[in-house]
């Protein structure tokens, strides 16, 4: 069945799963490319994957119309590129589960911005689910400070504001735009606002290997984060409530930890379950405030930190 016929609580169910995989497909993929390089190989072959659902209802022409290619570019450029550079760069210190822990910040960086850039207030309970965020992710950096991870951590948790920062950018989106249209703009604007990075890069005498288990990991990271991942998001969110599909989705970490702890990419201790019950209390919490504010201006719903997507 084509994905464009999913009901939305399956296509959410489905990207819960994707978006655990993240930190893990970042890592093997790193272990052969730049962050550059893979997320650009990414990309494009996301790009690829949805061309033929571009190709058709007049997609195409609709990420050029004035009033779209803009906040399309934004998206791009913010959402996934320089987002997923400095995500990426971040697992070559820490650990695929410190990670997909920190990157819950995104939550909080998302109330944040909505009162700074279009007034909406803060409000106690909010604080106080933000300082649970800020207290498990503490205690996760804390715990990797006599090793190189918490340079990881640190990068982690700062970059989710640039997430957010493109999805404020999108709020001036027509509502009408579809999963597929949605998904193929954001990767088709962030492949070409990549590029200038990747062949700087190629100047400065980066070698590239093409191996067999480096182009798997390309097609999973260009098939699963850039491409199916965003059509399942734009899907589910269409029916479901932002603050109901979100607060389903900061559960993924838990996920991460069992996959990575299972592949033997870390060992997980009580910090980090302790840090990942912290943060998604928190950010369970503020997701709920944020669905039980008053309506506001329409905004593009913001997909939680791997989106990386």
């Amino acid at each position: 069945m084509p994905i464009s016929r999913l009901t939305p609580l399956p296509a959410l169910l489905i990207d819960w799963v994707i978006t655990a995989l993240w930190p893990l497909i970042g890592q093997w993929g790193l272990k052969h490319l730049s962050g550059i390089a893979f997320a650009q190989a990414g990309l494009c072959i996301g790009l690829l994957a949805l061309a033929p659902a571009l190709a058709r209802q007049g997609r195409w022409r609709r990420l050029f119309q004035p009033g779209i290619r803009g906040p399309l570019l934004g998206m791009g450029f913010f959402g996934s590129a320089l987002g997923t550079i400095l995500l990426l760069s971040s697992l070559h210190y820490t650990t695929p589960g410190n990670a997909a822990i920190m990157a819950q910040s995104e939550v909080l960086y998302s109330a944040l911005l909505a009162a700074w850039l279009l007034g909406e207030s803060i409000t106690r309970p909010q604080i106080a689910a933000s300082l649970l965020i800020l207290g498990g992710t503490s205690l996760v950096m804390i715990d990797g400070l006599s090793t190189p991870r918490w340079k990881g951590d640190l990068l982690a948790l700062l970059t989710p504001w640039i997430f957010q920062f493109g999805h404020v950018l999108a709020k001036r989106l027509p509502r009408d735009l579809d999963a597929c249209t949605l998904s193929g703009g954001r990767t088709f604007y962030g492949a070409v606002t990549l590029l200038p990075f990747f062949f700087w890069e190629l100047w400065r005498g980066a070698s590239i290997s093409l191996g067999g288990e480096v182009l798997l990991a390309i097609a999973a990271q260009g098939l699963l984060m850039n491409s199916i991942n965003l059509v399942l998001w734009y899907i589910a969110i269409r029916q479901i409530d932002l603050s109901k599909a979100t607060a389903m989705l900061l559960s993924y970490p838990a996920l991460t930890l069992l996959l990575s702890w299972a592949l033997g990419f870390e060992r997980v201790g009580w910090a980090q379950w302790t840090g990942f019950a912290l943060t998604f209390g928190g950010a369970f919490w503020l997701s709920r405030q944020v669905g039980s504010a008053p309506a506001g201006p329409a905004r593009l719903p913001a997909l939680p930190a791997p989106l990386v997507q």
